[in-house]
């Protein structure tokens, strides 16, 4: 009686963690936050930056990459723009009204024209900054 109820509880057992397996990884893989990187190049099939960093060689175009949420609490305008480190003069800006299918938002920036320095790029969403991200040419 004993082997036949361990027989029993043993694929309900598996069942019941398939079934909770099922309803939890969904949750675990869902990108619940705004990020913002930088980098040369951008990933053909996801939103990001194969190679994002801080410093970089003022040798090539950067890209520039808001990435959004699974799931955005709200549509609104949305901007990314760059100013020099301790300066509020806006050296490049880029405006977006976001959709409801949008993932990322990028802008290609143009640091060839920039000197060597430290420099800082913002993403806003209506008035609020989600995210700024602080980094050096050379």
């Amino acid at each position: 009686m004993k082997r036949r109820t361990m027989l029993l509880l043993i694929p309900l057992g598996i069942l019941a963690m398939i079934i909770l397996f099922l309803n939890v990884y969904p949750t675990l893989v869902r990108n619940t936050k705004y990020d913002l990187q930088l980098g040369f190049v951008q990933n053909q099939e996801f939103p990001r930056i194969n190679d994002p960093s801080d410093h970089f060689k003022n040798e090539a175009r950067l890209i520039a990459m808001a990435i959004y949420p699974d799931k955005k609490e709200s549509l609104r305008q949305a901007q990314l723009y760059v100013t020099k480190r301790g300066d509020s003069e806006i050296l490049q800006v880029e405006n977006m009204r976001e959709t409801a299918d949008l993932a990322a938002f990028e802008m290609r920036l143009n640091n060839l024209q920039w000197e060597p320095g430290e420099y800082t790029l913002y993403f806003k969403r209506g008035t609020d900054i989600q995210k700024k991200l602080d980094f050096t040419l050379k």
